[in-house]
This record gives C-alpha cells, sequence and structure tokens, in this order.
C-alpha cells in the first residue's frame, strides 16, 4: 500500500445510524479524528457529568448532509436541558461507532 493510500484510509468515516427517539430518523455520525478525540476528553476534565460528555460527543459526531457538523459548542447546553433519552441513544450509537466506553471514559478523566 502506498503513502496516499494510508493516509487516505485516516480519513474518519461517515455513517447513518436509525434513532428510535427521532421515530427512526437517520442521523449522519462522523469518526472523531485522532485531535477530536484528544479534545473530547480534555472536556471531560473539565467536568459536566454524564450529559456534558454526552452533549459534547454529539457535538463532536454528528453531521450534515455534506459531512459538516450540525451542532457546536455553543449547543451543548440546550442538548443537556433537552430530552434525556434522546441525547443517550444519539451518545451512545457515537460511543459505539468510535470505540468509547465507560473505561474509556474514566481513563480519560484520571489522567
Amino acid at each position: 500500500m502506498k503513502r496516499e493510500q494510508m493516509l487516505a484510509a485516516f480519513a474518519p468515516l461517515i455513517v447513518e445510524e436509525p434513532v428510535k427517539a427521532l421515530d427512526g430518523a437517520l442521523i449522519r455520525f462522523r469518526e472523531l479524528s485522532g485531535a477530536a478525540r484528544d479534545a473530547l476528553y480534555d472536556g471531560v476534565k473539565s467536568g459536566g457529568g454524564n450529559s456534558g460528555f454526552e452533549a459534547s460527543l454529539i457535538a463532536a459526531t454528528v453531521v450534515d448532509d455534506d459531512g459538516e457538523a450540525l451542532f457546536s459548542e455553543e449547543d451543548v447546553s440546550a442538548m443537556r436541558a433537552g430530552r434525556a433519552p434522546l441525547l443517550e441513544e444519539l451518545a451512545q450509537i457515537a460511543m459505539r461507532l468510535n470505540a468509547l466506553g465507560q473505561r474509556a471514559q474514566e481513563q480519560a478523566s484520571k489522567n
């Protein structure tokens, strides 16, 4: 495999997943880059609890049809103030797609 092919393989994938809390609507999620994952972990260290982590993860991974972020960090508070089941379902999908979990969150908060 050539260098260019290998570097192209690092591009985050975008996948569509049905969301039950949105009546099965297909939502697009982008994998986190290494830098985005680092920023997410840094945000976990600053607090905000589970809902803060979940909302930040959603902001970092949910994208529009062009692959652009649908939400920004300014939207995190609004998401946290909204429906917990929707917040949790979106975050669970994003965590599964990015191989994140309780152990990863605990490690990030300890560092």
